[in-house]
């Protein structure tokens, strides 16, 4: 098995997500597949760091990965839930925000 190949450049606004890769492919997708990152302000998400084949944005604790970008891999629910309450307890959303997740994310 043939390792990921490694992230050279990101691309992250408010619409798209994106690695290019060292094998010279631009892989994106939408920002919205990840609500922690979308959720997140543009200087939360200017901290990151590349680590072979992977991003991660420490404030955030969020690390995306080439294969979950080439497979259209959409965060976790449990992940996105989170990102939702903190943008509720930070003011960025409103409350009902959290109705469409259901119930309160449980510690883990």
């Amino acid at each position: 098995m043939q390792n990921p190949p490694l992230i050279t450049e990101v691309l992250l606004d408010d619409e798209v997500l994106g690695f290019r890769l060292e094998d010279g492919r631009f892989i994106s997708v939408p920002t919205a597949f990840y609500p922690t990152l979308a959720l997140a302000t543009a200087e939360e998400r200017a901290k990151f760091e590349i680590n072979g084949s992977s991003v991660y944005w420490p404030e955030l604790d969020v690390d995306i990965g080439v294969e979950g970008l080439l497979a259209g891999a959409r965060e976790h629910h449990y992940y996105a839930r989170k990102a939702v309450e903190r943008a509720v307890r930070l003011g960025r959303l409103p409350k009902t925000a959290l109705e469409e997740f259901g119930s309160p994310v449980q510690p883990v």
